[in-house]
């Protein structure tokens, strides 16, 4: 049968491990977050009406479907534990005092250490075949036994101990991870969602820019068009009135017209075309795109420790010595200085 002490290190073990972090009570309907922490359905509702939720612990978006926080996934493993632990005896002590082989409606409350007994016994067995022998109570039979085992029941108590403040800082390591890594994430957004406004609004400037030159070089040309179209429908109606004149009234041509016809091409003048347009335009040449220019951010490692017990003294010990030895060396320079 377990002792109390240890019925008690064991319960405190088991109710550390299946408390829930917000209501600091053992988990009801426990409900498993996508960065795998845990806490009671209800707990979360109402940290979910406050507004967006988000895990206590590392501050990670928690998107919820329209069911909410109830449609969220069941921790089954934590939840059978938790029930397990609940079913368990307040105080597994308090069981039935045991009673003696021999005499079975008394209670067994003293132990024999005869040479040949070594054995508990009842008041009964006392009287009967034990009162010229050597009685203890249990209790005190116990607690000389226990003389050899204490040592290292205090040892491993101290290893409990040990391991619960490793725990603590394991927890800690792993929430300051989880910190980096939702931060990690931000600044990579945050750095994609920059250099893609920094790019949208260089595609808008160049866009305008192109748009602008294309409209002024458009109109140049236009301009030069249309006088080069009406030139030319000038010259293409004084010859088609020649060529008409000429085959249709040959006769009438002959007698008067030839004059009058030269006269008109005379005068339909044409700009001469001593070199060709030019016009300015703007166009886009893309610069070269190099990998290295499209990085959101550089990936360094970085070391998170879960400080033991140990290191944490060395820490101090190492401060101590060196505190001590800035004493000494100020002391020496003092009583050097005194001296010259």
């Amino acid at each position: 049968m377990a002792s109390a002490t240890e019925q008690s290190f064991k319960q405190k073990i088991l109710e550390e491990d299946l408390c829930c972090g917000i209501c600091q009570e053992t988990f009801r309907r426990p409900k498993a977050l996508p960065c795998l922490h845990t806490f009671c359905e209800e707990c979360l509702t109402e940290t979910a009406n406050l507004g967006d939720l988000c895990c206590p612990l590392c501050r990670r978006e928690v998107p919820l479907s329209t069911d909410g926080v109830a449609g969220l996934p069941d921790n089954y493993q934590l939840s059978e534990l938790c029930k397990k632990f609940s079913e368990l005896p307040a105080d597994q002590e308090e069981d039935e005092s045991p009673r003696c082989d021999y005499h079975p409606s008394n209670e067994v409350r003293l132990f024999c250490k005869g040479s040949k007994c070594n054995v508990p016994i009842c008041v009964q067995c006392f009287e009967d075949s034990h009162s010229d022998h050597k009685v203890v109570p249990v209790k005190q039979a116990v607690e000389k036994r226990m003389t050899k085992v204490n040592p290292l029941l205090k040892e491993k108590k101290t290893q409990i101990e040990e391991l619960r403040e490793y725990l603590k800082e394991i927890r800690h390591l792993e929430s300051q991870i989880t910190d980096a890594k939702c931060l990690s994430e931000k600044n990579i957004l945050d750095s994609y969602t920059e250099r893609a406004k920094l790019l949208a609004e260089d595609k808008d400037r160049l866009l305008s820019d192109v748009q602008r030159s294309y409209q002024d070089a458009m109109k140049d040309v236009n301009a030069e068009k249309d006088a080069v179209l009406q030139q030319l429908k000038d010259l293409t109606d004084v010859v088609e009135e020649v060529e008409q004149t000429k085959e249709k009234h040959a006769l009438k041509f002959l007698r008067h017209e030839p004059d009058e016809l030269r006269d008109k091409l005379e005068e339909t003048k044409v700009d001469p075309i001593f070199a060709p347009l030019e016009v300015t335009a703007t166009i886009c040449r893309p610069h070269k795109i190099k990998k290295e220019q499209l990085v959101n951010g550089e990936l360094v490692s970085e070391v998170f420790t879960a400080k033991t017990r140990w290191q944490a003294v060395v820490m101090l010990l190492s401060h101590v010595k060196l505190r001590a030895f800035t004493v000494v060396e100020t002391v020496y320079n003092d009583l050097k200085s005194m001296k010259q």
